[in-house]
């Protein structure tokens, strides 16, 4: 049965491959739009943002997070006391927004982003 899937293999790159398409039938992207968020068009002003899309409230609507670092201090208290001593410089903090989805999968329409919260306060991590 293994000679039989490497004598497969094998032929499969031996076939000839397809003929390149010619450049009116390849998929093309959508030009760029900005995403608004409410009203306003979607900025993280400080750090990177890393967004995904997912259901992140189980309504059945894709959601869009965008997690982002770089605004404010990270208090160090807040950190382990081994990381602590091994960091002599200050962390950035890094935080999520969640822009909920207030439309459709197909059309969606997100919300002005509130923070992830853990309890009351909101929800961050230390970054450099």
């Amino acid at each position: 049965m293994t000679n039989l899937i490497w004598v497969s293999l094998a032929a499969l790159s031996l076939s000839p491959l397809p003929q390149d398409e010619p450049a009116d039938a390849r998929p093309r992207l959508a030009s760029p739009v900005r995403i608004l968020g409410g009203d306003t068009a979607i900025d993280v002003t400080v750090g990177h943002a890393a967004p995904l899309v997912m259901d992140f409230d189980g309504d059945g609507r894709r959601d869009l997070l965008v997690g982002e670092f770089g605004r404010g201090k990270f208090s160090p208290e807040r950190l382990p006391a081994g990381v602590r001593k091994k960091w002599s410089s200050g962390f950035a903090e890094g935080k999520l927004r969640i822009y909920r989805n207030l439309g459709t999968n197909s059309a969606p329409e997100y919300s002005d982003f509130e923070y992830l919260r853990a309890g009351k306060e909101f929800a961050s991590i230390p970054t450099t």
